[in-house]
């Protein structure tokens, strides 16, 4: 089901001889801010080491391709 949006903007009463206007827009937001909070926690704490050590990886060594513990800050970005 689509989301009805409003593209109009809201105008409260002026302040001091100021128009105070508000935008439900969004602007500019992002719905990334989770995976940066994570990315500095495992910076900090050791996040990604500490999980990865739970593991025992039982892959094969000429087909890996990256190890369990791969940092978030050492993921290639998106193109």
């Amino acid at each position: 089901m689509p989301t009805e949006c409003s593209p109009t903007l809201f105008e409260f009463a002026r302040v001091e001889s100021r128009a105070v206007v508000a935008s439900s827009d969004g602007g500019r937001i992002t719905s990334d801010a989770g995976a940066l909070l994570l990315g500095a926690t495992d910076r900090v704490i050791g996040l990604t080491r500490r999980l990865a050590a739970c593991f025992t990886d039982a892959r094969d060594p000429d087909l890996i391709e990256h190890e369990v513990e791969t940092r978030p800050d050492r993921l290639p970005t998106p193109s």
